[in-house]
């Protein structure tokens, strides 16, 4: 637990702010005594998802993960990361009687075969991705990015 001059020196927060807080916000205050915890506590979730993904055994394509990237689909919840499949088809419904649609539908099964971890890591990398906000995303970019959840012979091709 931080002390109020921790939380000052931390935060750039005056004392007597926190005091004011202390009264006036206290879910804040108490989030701020508890910023040390929390961020620990954070830590240790992403050391937990980084070791599952090693362990992720996936057989996406670079032509299936470049949809989803270039798809709109945004997560504001975790269930809508645990619908994410059902979320992308209704985006994609228009191209799902194309050419391409066995590669929308292959894309959106396998996703729905996911766990909601696993779809947490991919969801997030793909935002992570486009926070980047990079001009051209290559093959090779994504082979990096998403290691784990290409198909084996996919991961290693054409690099």
């Amino acid at each position: 637990m931080l002390s109020n001059r921790e939380i000052s020196q931390n935060f750039e927060v005056q004392i007597s702010t926190l005091y004011n807080w202390r009264k006036t916000k206290p879910k804040l205050y108490r989030y701020l005594r508890n910023a040390d915890f929390n961020f620990e506590q954070s830590k240790e979730i992403n050391v937990l998802l980084k070791r599952f993904a090693q362990e992720i055994q996936c057989d996406l394509s670079v032509p299936e993960i470049r949809v989803f990237i270039d798809s709109k689909f945004e997560a504001k919840s975790i269930d809508e990361i645990e619908e994410m499949h059902r979320g992308l088809l209704q985006l994609h419904h228009k191209e799902l009687t194309g050419e391409e649609a066995p590669l929308y539908f292959g894309f959106y099964e396998k996703v729905a075969r996911m766990n909601i971890i696993e779809k947490y890591i991919l969801y997030k990398r793909v935002h992570n991705l486009r926070a980047e906000k990079r001009e051209e995303i290559s093959d090779d970019l994504i082979r990096e990015y998403f290691e784990e959840f290409l198909e084996s012979d996919e991961a290693v091709s054409d690099s």
